[in-house]
């Protein structure tokens, strides 16, 4: 696996770190259980030569020096090449052998491909966010570089991996890309550490008051994920008086809630909302357990992991009715599913559970159900079958040239 930003190591919520992380995290140990061992090359994160850590019974994590380890994600690309450098060198003092590359996130897919294609594999390719959906749902611009690099990566892989069947659509209308190149493997949630807890006794251990209503976000707290329209929807909230907003994510370093804290004190909430930067997954059970509700209103989401986690905690989800998110909230059994981004639409929704004890138990309850059948060892199982095409389809091409 090739993710050149995406460090598996790295605190969710944290810079530009968020489910693709968690997702490698967990999937590639889940793979290796299944009998595959996989190797994830990623960019270093401090200066030195490259370091391994195995993150599992044959599944190990590669850091490769290319760059300044401090670089942001759009400061990357002019080091593409290095990583491909050090890359083939590692690969080539280890004697390493490899049946497949698989590519994960824009800024990996030159890299893998060219590999895949000097060592003679089949590749695979991962998106996870793509540069048109990020255009269309929000008012961000992407860069014409990405834009290209993803068209490339579609038409050149020999499978192309969506988390869900309208991430598939979605790919088929944007590159032209038939059914039968694209294989459906959705990701899972780790029901081992995200699981129904006492409610009072996390709230107590975090300090909060045993009486309040708490909405929970989870994420990075920039524009995309919509952490404002919470802010604007607690200020339209009936329950708002008893009501608090906990955002987690970012870094004091990064000043990742500035823009918020302003938005806050403009609406006159301030004192309804409490700030904590990104804690490793293992803390934040604590805040899902401490939570009435989960609130996800990203503009577009590819596979939802939070809504996931929230839901294996048993705790219901309101989020916007986008990519997966639309199909892992089921509306009325799990949470609620908003259909735009309006913050009064999110009041309404949460001020309805909120003021329901009985019907937040019973989503509760469904949730932690639905969450269920997300498993990680279901996961690696459909990612396998996508890497069987993917070579199966490659051995084929590959007599037909001959």
């Amino acid at each position: 696996m090739v993710s050149v930003h995406g460090c598996p190591m790295v605190t969710p919520g944290m810079r530009f770190a968020g489910g693709m992380n968690v997702y490698l995290r967990d999937i590639a140990p889940a793979i290796a259980a299944a009998g595959v061992s996989v190797d994830v090359y990623t960019r270093s994160h401090k200066a030195g030569g490259p370091e391994v850590f195995e993150i599992g019974p044959n599944a190990r994590v590669i850091h490769l020096s290319a760059g300044d380890p401090e670089l942001v994600k759009s400061e990357v690309v002019p080091h593409l090449p290095e990583f491909r450098e050090r890359m083939l060198e590692f690969v080539a003092s280890e004697g390493l052998e490899y049946d497949l590359v698989h590519s994960h996130y824009w800024l990996s897919g030159s890299v893998a491909q060219s590999v895949a294609a000097e060592w003679g594999l089949p590749g695979v390719v991962s998106f996870h966010t793509l540069a048109a959906i990020k255009e269309r749902e929000s008012s961000e611009t992407e860069p014409e570089q990405r834009k290209v690099a993803e068209e490339q990566m579609a038409h050149g892989a020999d499978l192309v991996f969506a988390f869900t069947h309208d991430e598939r659509r979605e790919l088929n209308e944007l590159f032209g890309i038939e059914d039968d190149r694209i294989h459906v493997a959705p990701g899972g949630v780790d029901l081992s550490l995200f699981r129904p807890t006492d409610k009072l006794q996390a709230r107590e251990r975090l300090g909060f008051s045993p009486t309040e209503n708490i909405v929970l976000f989870v994420g990075r707290p920039e524009p995309f994920k919509g952490p404002d329209v919470l802010i604007r929807a607690l200020a339209h909230m009936r329950g708002k008086a008893n009501t608090r907003l906990v955002l987690v994510g970012g870094s004091e370093g990064e000043h990742s809630f500035d823009w918020l804290r302003l938005l806050a004190v403009e609406f006159g909430v301030a004192d309804r909302v409490s700030w904590y930067t990104a804690v490793p997954q293992e803390q934040l059970v604590d805040f899902y357990a401490a939570a009435d509700v989960t609130a996800v209103p990203s503009f577009h989401e590819s596979f939802g992991l939070v809504a996931l986690e929230s839901m294996a905690s048993g705790r219901p989800v309101v989020a916007s009715n986008v990519g997966a998110l639309s199909t892992q909230v089921l509306d009325g059994e799990t949470g609620r599913l908003v259909a735009a981004h309006d913050p009064v639409d999110f009041a309404y929704s949460l001020d309805d559970l909120l003021g329901d004890p009985r019907l937040l138990g019973v989503m509760g309850e469904g949730a932690v159900a639905h969450a269920r059948t997300f498993t990680w060892a279901r996961a690696a199982d459909q990612a396998l079958e996508g890497y069987r095409r993917a070579a199966q389809g490659f051995a084929e091409r590959a007599q037909v040239i001959g």
